[in-house]
């Protein structure tokens, strides 16, 4: 069976240091991979949706990366991940991919499809736990099997892996992920097939030698480029992206996003929804005293929150004149819209946060006034 023991056995130093700033040390990082958020689990289902790739952009601008004006198809696909033993399998519109989870990786040890079966002698480390921004991982990987029933097949290559960036991921509706991390696999592959009724000898074994004399020849080398962007508190890619090469030509592009939505409805998933909870009360800390003693005494408390033609309109009372912050944020954890505006002391004071593109459900509305802070939960329909 799948080891999990030590899965939240986290370490932290103990240091002097402020509660907000200790809330913030407990936070798993987004910028890095690690076992206990990141490992592939028996019984995960998830579903992504097929990004057209001529409204995003792979390079990013400024440590931004944004899909506000990518495309997304309305259709869902679903890849589902089950348990046997220390394998993973994932199985996503009929091909299955088979994973050996160690303590410290994540290897592609098979796959299988309706035209082939291969099975890894020389395995991918497809994931490292951790990997910070410059880690890399990189070897050889080399299988045999079957392709239609009669062909003898073995697929062999090199890989790197590296976590090249980190920065901010824009997504759809407009809200933003912060302390992103990407990482971006090249492969080369080749492959080779022969009848299995011409096979008369044992097959012969690959080393890293063969691998490479088999590359070095091949004329028509065959790159694959896959990245794949891992956000705080998730515990699978948001967006991956694959651009396949044949020698310097891109041949196909594809890319999907798994909506970070469907990501929370995950069962069993206590750290990462620890940590989305922790970066909720991270970036609504700004809005918050650390003594709420003096809370009854509050300068702004909400009358009321409608929503009319795409815009959440908060009503509320001032005490005073002040410079008022509106934040909008997910039950569970993220911040999605933010305004201010100046308002002097008076009971009916209005104002207008957008919202448009938001997907229907519960969210949270914060207000501040001079330090002091109240919220109201309003249901967007």
């Amino acid at each position: 069976m799948i080891n999990f023991r030590g899965l939240n056995a986290i370490k932290m130093k103990k240091v002097k240091i402020s509660i907000l700033l200790s809330i913030f040390c407990l936070t798993i990082s987004g910028q890095q991979i690690n076992q206990p958020t990141n490992l592939y689990r028996g019984g995960d289902v998830l579903e992504k949706k097929q990004v057209i790739v001529n409204g995003f952009s792979l390079n990013g601008s400024n440590g931004v990366w944004s899909m506000e004006n990518a495309d997304i198809s309305k259709k869902t696909y679903q890849s589902e991940y089950t348990t046997e033993h220390d394998t993973i399998m994932m199985l996503e519109r009929g091909n299955r991919t088979y994973y050996n989870i160690e303590s410290d990786a994540v290897r592609i040890i098979g796959s299988e499809n309706a035209q082939e079966i291969v099975s890894y002698d020389m395995p991918e480390t497809w994931l490292k736990f951790p990997m910070h921004k410059g880690d890399s991982i990189s070897g050889y990987f080399n299988g045999t099997g079957k392709y239609c029933d009669h062909l003898f097949m073995r697929r062999f290559g090199t890989y790197m892996t590296k976590a090249d960036a980190v920065g901010k991921l824009v997504l759809p509706g407009g809200d933003t992920l912060r302390n992103v991390i990407r990482l971006h696999t090249e492969r080369y592959v080749a492959s080779t097939y022969t009848p299995i009724d011409t096979i008369k000898t044992e097959v012969p074994v690959f080393t890293a030698d063969s691998i490479m004399t088999h590359l070095i020849s091949d004329t028509a080398k065959v790159r694959e480029d896959i990245y794949r962007w891992y956000a705080e508190g998730y515990r699978y890619p948001i967006l991956e992206a694959t651009i396949l090469h044949v020698v310097s030509t891109a041949l196909s592009k594809e890319m999907y996003f798994f909506p970070p939505e469907m990501q929370k409805q995950l069962v069993l998933d206590e750290d990462n929804k620890r940590i989305r909870q922790q970066i909720v009360d991270q970036q609504t800390s700004g809005y918050q005293r650390e003594d709420d003693s003096n809370s009854l005494q509050s300068p702004i408390s909400i009358s009321d929150v409608t929503v009319h033609e795409q815009t959440a309109v908060a009503t509320f009372q001032l005490t005073e004149d002040a410079d008022v912050k509106g934040l909008i944020c997910t039950i569970s954890g993220m911040v999605i819209r933010q305004k201010s505006q100046h308002f002097k002391a008076g009971t009916n004071c209005q104002i207008d946060i957008d919202c448009n593109n938001l997907r229907k459900g519960e969210y949270v509305l914060y207000l501040n006034a001079n330090g002091q802070v109240t919220s109201q939960v309003f249901a967007w329909k």
